[in-house]
């Protein structure tokens, strides 16, 4: 058995698993907000492994950082007349009673505040439902409606612990939601150690092979790779992965992040680089590159970090291959792990160095020089082409 984090102070691994959480609500929720195209009635965001919503000496879990973000609008949410649909679920009923006592306390305090929009004689426009369930029983029990309404914005997050709640039926049946985005938690370590175990291998069928074939962080890497391969051929899917080394055992965690929007995840993959400057992947070295330790070496060429340099390498042979729009070169970004600064800045250099003719598609007009429109929907459409 795992231990129990709500038992204990959290970690620097789990205040940054929070922090991801915390970001990523926060750039996420906004977007319907500011849609002027569609009218949303609701919002909905599922908790599933909520636990009791702060460690023991009161730092706030997964319930109350999104409750925290999403308390910001008020005002807004009110005067759009949105509701906001919120499930928090815990198996454990010791849990779910501290749970519920949180999540009240929390709301009372903000009623108290003076700084609510709701009053005694206005309803709250957070509509709450806290269950005391089985994962699995209640995602089932869910699914249905989730489906009914699979055009409504959603957003899940899976903190399980372990990794048996994600098999292939459950995660199937989150692809399949149209706009819904996840973010799930998973025990790379875990899955390394017991890749061969009968009992494991229902859950995940990752060879021990396929793990010792990998450098040793890389653990999280072949399960991003795994649930990727569960993405049927005709679906465009996009999944991330961030990985998160525990400080007292060393064991590697990870977060994996899903979305059927190109935008959701570029604001996921932002806020991955917010948080590693240095790759956008994990809390530490995943690479050991010599030069983000400090190392410098009398070889220029070693003194680069090795995802950058090869993302850098890969867009420039993406180029060579054939003319790419703008649109084209957005996606095969996110897709290598980057958000569109970085491969602006290597079209940048590229120009400057007369390879690359950008052009636009309609028409002969002339494209600014270092503009590229590397957007989810971009202003122009543009032709990049290396010379």
């Amino acid at each position: 058995m795992g231990k129990d984090i709500h038992k204990s102070v959290f970690d620097e691994g789990t205040l940054t698993k929070l922090a991801i959480l915390r970001e990523y609500i926060k750039s996420w929720f906004p977007v319907f907000l500011r849609d002027q195209k569609h009218f949303w009635e609701r919002i909905q965001i599922y908790d599933f492994f909520a636990g009791e919503g702060s460690d023991i000496i009161g730092t706030n879990g997964s319930p109350i950082i999104i409750l925290e973000e999403l308390r910001k609008y008020c005002p807004t949410i009110k005067e759009r007349n949105l509701k906001v649909d919120l499930v928090f679920n815990e198996f454990k009923t010791i849990k779910y009673n501290k749970l519920t006592t949180t999540v009240q306390k929390f709301l009372s305090e903000c009623r108290l505040s003076g700084n609510c929009p709701c009053d005694d004689s206005t309803e709250c426009p957070f509509n709450f439902s806290t269950e005391n369930k089985d994962f699995t029983v209640l995602f089932n029990e869910l699914y249905p409606e989730m489906k009914r309404t699979s055009k409504m914005p959603k957003f899940m997050f899976l903190d399980q612990n372990g990794i048996k709640f994600i098999n292939r039926d459950i995660f199937s049946k989150l692809i399949s939601l149209e706009r819904t985005d996840f973010l799930f938690f998973i025990s790379s370590s875990f899955a390394k150690r017991f890749a061969e175990v009968p009992e494991f291998m229902e859950y995940l069928k990752v060879s021990r092979q396929e793990f010792e074939s990998s450098k040793p962080y890389d653990c999280h890497r072949v399960i991003l790779k795994y649930y990727k391969s569960l993405i049927p051929l005709y679906k465009n899917y996009y999944l991330a992965p961030y990985s998160i080394r525990k400080p007292n055992n060393g064991n590697i965690y990870g977060l994996i992040f899903g979305s059927n929007s190109p935008f959701g995840l570029e604001k996921f993959l932002t806020t991955a680089w917010k948080l590693d400057k240095h790759t956008g992947e994990a809390n530490f070295n995943i690479d050991n590159d010599p030069i983000i330790q400090g190392d410098i070496s009398l070889f220029p060429e070693d003194n680069v970090i090795k995802k950058v340099e090869l993302f850098k390498n890969s867009i420039i042979e993406f180029l060579k291959e054939t003319p790419r729009t703008n649109k084209e070169v957005y996606l095969f970004t996110l897709e290598s792990g980057f958000i569109p600064p970085h491969t602006i800045e290597i079209l940048k250099e590229l120009q400057r160095t007369n390879h690359i003719i950008v052009k636009s598609i309609w028409g002969s007009d002339k494209i600014k020089k270092g503009s590229y429109f590397l957007q989810y929907k971009p202003k122009r459409e543009v032709l990049i082409r290396y010379e």
